[in-house]
C-alpha cells in the first residue's frame, strides 16, 4: 500500500510540475488553452514514455515548460510564447483554437522556432479551417500536425451518394459556418436547395417557438424540409435537439438526419442513434491503430504507455482528438532530437528575447525545422508526417448508419471510410428493412363514419364487421406486411380533443393509454393531435359539396307603402 501511494504521488508530481533542468541540453515549450487541462496531461505524459527509453535520445532527457492562454486572448499567447523563448526551447507545441493560432506563427516566423500546431476544436463543435498563411518554404517555421477538416469534401460525397436535392443544416452558434462556404457554393452550382438554421442555447424554447410562429401549413411545410438535414453540433446539444425534435413530433419516422463531428465517441453515437426514430448517418475521424493498438505498443522505436495499449482503459475512452495529436508532436520531435544527436550536428539553443526590435532569430532553426518536416513516426494517429507545405493530409473517416438486426435491434454499423488520397470506399445505398408482420397482432380503434368506416350486415348471431374505405386500407396493408388486427369501436364515439384536465378522449385517447395500436377513420391532422401521435402520410382528401336551390323573388306591387305601415 506504501509503494502504490508513493508512486502515485511521484505520477502527480510529474503531471502538475514543469521539468527544468540546467544541465539538459533539450527543452521544449508547450502553449495550451485553459479548456484543454488534458492536452497538458496527454504532453506531459508522452514527455515521460519517451525519458523512459533510453534507446531514442541515449543519455539525454527532454524537459519542458508549459503555459497555459486564454482562447480569445492572441495578446496573452505571444506573452508567453516569448517568455518561453527567453527559456532557450528548441521547439514549440501548441494546441489552441484558431484564434492565438495566427500570432504564434508569427512569432514562431519572426525568432525561427519549430512550431508544431494541433487545432482545437471550440467547445465540442465541428472545427473550422483556421486561416493558417504559408509564406516562402525558408520563412515558414509552423507544421500544422491535426490534419485539415475535409468537411466540404466529406459532405459533398456523401449528399451525392444519396442524392438529396433538398435538406436543412442546424448549426452550433460556436460553429464558424464559414467553415462549409465551399460545399454550400458546390451545391448550389448543382441545384441543391439548402436551409441553414442556427440552433439556440435553449432548444426546448426554439421549437415552441416554431409552433408557436409558425401556421399549420407552414409547419407541415418545415416539418417536410427536416425529413433531410444535417447536423453540425456538439454531442451533446445534438441529443437534446433530437430528443425535442422526436418529442414534438418533427422528426417524422422516414427522417434521414447525417451528425457530423470528429469528436463524437462510440457511446454517444448509440445514444444518438436510439434517440432519433428515422434513420441516422454519422461522419466522423477515425484512426487505423484503433483495431491494433498492440502492435504500436510493440513499436522497435518508442514505449507507450500501459493506458495507451488498454482500449478498456478509462484514460483512452474519453480522450479527444487533439489528445493524440499532442502525444504524436512529442514523439515526433524526440525522432528529430535522436537524428540530431546521431548526426552531431546539434545546435544548442540560447535564450533570445523577441521584445526588442533588434533581436536575432535562432540561427540552428532553419535546419531543426527541415529535420522535423522530414521525419516521420507511427502513433496513436497512425503516421504522422508532412507535406512540403507543412501539413500532415494524413486522416481518415468514416461513415457510420443505423441498421436492424434480425430480431428488429436497432444498431449502427460501418458504411464506409474517405480519404483525400483514396476517396470513398463504401457503399452508402440505403438496405430497405424487412416489413413482415407475421405473428403480430394489432388493436384497432375507429369510429363510424360513412363511407370510411361502416357495419355490415351479417347474419344474426355472427361477430359485428366493418367495411369501408378506411378498412380496405387496413386489410390490404394487413395482407402486404402479414398482420392481423381486432377493430372495435371507441367507448366515448369520439374523434379526440383535450379535456380540462390535460387529457385526450376518443382514439387519440386511446393511442396515448396503449390501449390500441393503431387508430383508422376520417381523423383531422391537427397541430395538437401531431405533438402527441404519428399520423400517416394523407392518403386520400375527402370533402362534401352542398347544391341549394335558389329561391325565386316575388314582386309585391304595394311595396311602395311599407314606410306608411304602421304595425
Amino acid at each position: 500500500m506504501e509503494v502504490f501511494l508513493a508512486l502515485a504521488l511521484a505520477i502527480s508530481w510529474l503531471l502538475c510540475t514543469d521539468t527544468v533542468a540546467s544541465d539538459s541540453i533539450i527543452h521544449i515549450g508547450a502553449i495550451f488553452e485553459e479548456s484543454a487541462r488534458k492536452d497538458d496531461k496527454m504532453f506531459r505524459l508522452a514527455v515521460a514514455d519517451v525519458n523512459m527509453n533510453e534507446e531514442i535520445l541515449q543519455n539525454e532527457k527532454i524537459t519542458f515548460s508549459v503555459r497555459f492562454v486564454d482562447s480569445n486572448n492572441p495578446f496573452q499567447a505571444v506573452q508567453e510564447a516569448c517568455d518561453l523563448v527567453s527559456q532557450g526551447i528548441l521547439a514549440l507545441v501548441s494546441s489552441t483554437t484558431c484564434a492565438p493560432s495566427a500570432s504564434l506563427q508569427s512569432l514562431a516566423d519572426g525568432m525561427h522556432i519549430p512550431h508544431l500546431y494541433i487545432q482545437r476544436a471550440t467547445a465540442g463543435t465541428p472545427r473550422s479551417r483556421c486561416a493558417i498563411t504559408r509564406n516562402t518554404r525558408s520563412n515558414d517555421y509552423t507544421l500544422s500536425v491535426r490534419p485539415p477538416d475535409y468537411f466540404n469534401e466529406v459532405i459533398l460525397k456523401v449528399i451525392t451518394e444519396f442524392s438529396w436535392q433538398k435538406f436543412m443544416i442546424f448549426y452550433d452558434g460556436a460553429y464558424d459556418i464559414r467553415g462549409i462556404q465551399e460545399f454550400l457554393g458546390q451545391a448550389g452550382r448543382q441545384g441543391i436547395e439548402v436551409s441553414l438554421q442556427k440552433v439556440e442555447t435553449s432548444i426546448s424554447s426554439m421549437f415552441t417557438s416554431l409552433f408557436s410562429t409558425l401556421g399549420f401549413d407552414e409547419l407541415s411545410r418545415f416539418r417536410d424540409m427536416l425529413r433531410r438535414a444535417l447536423l453540425f453540433l456538439n454531442p451533446r446539444t445534438a441529443k437534446t435537439f433530437i430528443s425535442e425534435a422526436v418529442d414534438t413530433n418533427l422528426a417524422a419516422v422516414d427522417s434521414h438526419w447525417i451528425f457530423i463531428n470528429e469528436e463524437i465517441n462510440d457511446a454517444d453515437v448509440r445514444e444518438l442513434g436510439r434517440r432519433l426514430t428515422g434513420r441516422l448517418t454519422v461522419i466522423r475521424q477515425t484512426f487505423p491503430m484503433s483495431e491494433s493498438k498492440s502492435q504500436y505498443c510493440l513499436s522497435q522505436r518508442h514505449r507507450f504507455s500501459s493506458a495507451m495499449c488498454n482500449p478498456k482503459d478509462p484514460f483512452t475512452q474519453h480522450m479527444e482528438i487533439s489528445n493524440l495529436y499532442v502525444y504524436d508532436s512529442v514523439l515526433l520531435l524526440a525522432d528529430a532530437f535522436h537524428k540530431k544527436l546521431e548526426d552531431r550536428k546539434w545546435h544548442s539553443m540560447a535564450s533570445l528575447t523577441c521584445i526588442r526590435k533588434n533581436s536575432k532569430p535562432w540561427q540552428g532553426g532553419r535546419s531543426m525545422i527541415e529535420t522535423i518536416q522530414k521525419g516521420q513516426v507511427s502513433g496513436l494517429t497512425g503516421m504522422l508526417n508532412f507535406r512540403e507545405d507543412g501539413v500532415n493530409a494524413n486522416v481518415l473517416f468514416e461513415i457510420l448508419g443505423t441498421s436492424y438486426s434480425e430480431d428488429k435491434e436497432r444498431g449502427i454499423q460501418r458504411l464506409g471510410v474517405w480519404s483525400p488520397t483514396s476517396g470513398f470506399n463504401g457503399s452508402l445505398v440505403d438496405q430497405k428493412l424487412d416489413n413482415r408482420m407475421e405473428g403480430v397482432t394489432l388493436r384497432v380503434v375507429t369510429v363510424l363514419e360513412a363511407p370510411f368506416v361502416l357495419v355490415a350486415e351479417n347474419v344474426f348471431g355472427q361477430p359485428k364487421e366493418f367495411c369501408g374505405y378506411s378498412i380496405d386500407v387496413l386489410n390490404t396493408l394487413s395482407q402486404q406486411l402479414g398482420f392481423k388486427y381486432q377493430i372495435y369501436q371507441v367507448p366515448d364515439r369520439q374523434y379526440g380533443k383535450i379535456q380540462r384536465n390535460g387529457k385526450w378522449n376518443g382514439m387519440i385517447g386511446e393511442l396515448i393509454n396503449k390501449r390500441a395500436d393503431l387508430a383508422v377513420s376520417a381523423l383531422t391532422i391537427t397541430p395538437e393531435r401531431e405533438n402527441v401521435v404519428d399520423f400517416t402520410g394523407r392518403f386520400m382528401d375527402f370533402t362534401l359539396g352542398f347544391l341549394l336551390k335558389k329561391p325565386e323573388d316575388k314582386v309585391d306591387m304595394f311595396t311602395c307603402l311599407a314606410p306608411f305601415d304602421l304595425s
